[in-house]
């Protein structure tokens, strides 16, 4: 009898080699509310001509874009799209991450149009803005992305040192510390890799109910969504609330929540006085 193979293990060991994996979510009602639930948001607010998010860029006016953007943002934060995400697959990420788990509380709605590089943030690294290699990114479609609208990665870029990867700090004249472009998660102080980069990366198309699963050392990005629809998507970090992370950074304070804990971390907590959000 031929052996079975554990697709955890195979995930697993994708993930070390690579630095990102493709899952199918097990959850996937969390994920068509939110695409429907977000749709309806921008109708009934500012955009009642909308059919389909992909079709976002035809509808909205450019100087109307980051105001809308920022509204729904808003409303994913609200209510809660991006925690009921990931606890439906909390199954996978307890096996993956740890049995004791933190989620990012403002996790980011990205909404990049056709042709506009003014929408993405460019091929970085986000360890360069004080990320942790022991966070993960769950990259979450909220319509279907094809090769040339797809966020793309380096493979394998996220085990290499600093100095494989050298940037350069410049300013970013529309974003300031706590604006609203800051807050929608674009650098004030952008770290800027060599743009040759961008020939080493790979597209990673994703359907709606999968999600890109990055390290957090991983080279990715987009220079431009160079699809003919617009890329909705919505990017959530988890943590093992064990690691060595800081909780709180940058313009949110509360960067992280509490998901979940094992038992003997809970008594461990009762025992020594600590807040679980902490």
């Amino acid at each position: 009898m031929a052996a079975m193979t554990d697709p955890g293990a195979d995930l697993a060991a994708s993930f070390l080699d690579r630095g990102w994996v493709v899952v199918d979510l097990a959850g996937g009602s969390p994920v068509h509310e939110a695409c429907d639930g977000l749709l309806a948001h921008l109708r009934a607010r500012s955009l009642p001509e909308l059919t389909r998010l992909e079709d976002y860029h035809e509808v909205v006016a450019d100087t109307e874009h980051v105001e809308v953007w920022f509204g729904a943002a808003s409303w994913c934060w609200e209510t809660g799209v991006g925690r009921r995400i990931v606890e439906a697959e909390l199954p996978f990420l307890r096996s993956f991450v740890g049995l004791d788990l933190h989620v990012q509380r403002y996790p980011y709605l990205r909404v990049a149009r056709p042709g506009r590089p003014d929408d993405v943030t460019g091929i970085h690294r986000d360890t360069l803005y004080g990320a942790s290699p022991y966070e993960v990114s769950l990259v979450v479609p909220l319509v279907d992305v094809d090769a040339d609208s797809a966020l793309r990665v380096v493979t394998g870029s996220h085990t290499a040192p600093a100095d494989r990867y050298p940037a350069t700090r410049v300013d970013a004249e529309a974003v300031t510390p706590g604006s609203t472009r800051h807050l929608l998660g674009f650098p004030y102080a952008p770290q800027v890799l060599d743009p040759a980069l961008e020939q080493e990366a790979e597209p990673v198309p994703l359907r709606v109910g999968q999600a890109l699963v990055m390290g957090l050392g991983l080279v990715h990005g987009q220079v431009v969504n160079s699809g003919a629809h617009t890329r909705v998507s919505i990017d959530v970090r988890v943590v093992n609330s064990l690691a060595p992370v800081e909780f709180a950074r940058g313009v949110r304070r509360d960067y992280y929540e509490p998901l979940c804990e094992s038992p003997v971390t809970a008594q461990a907590r009762r025992h020594l006085g600590d807040r679980p959000d902490s």
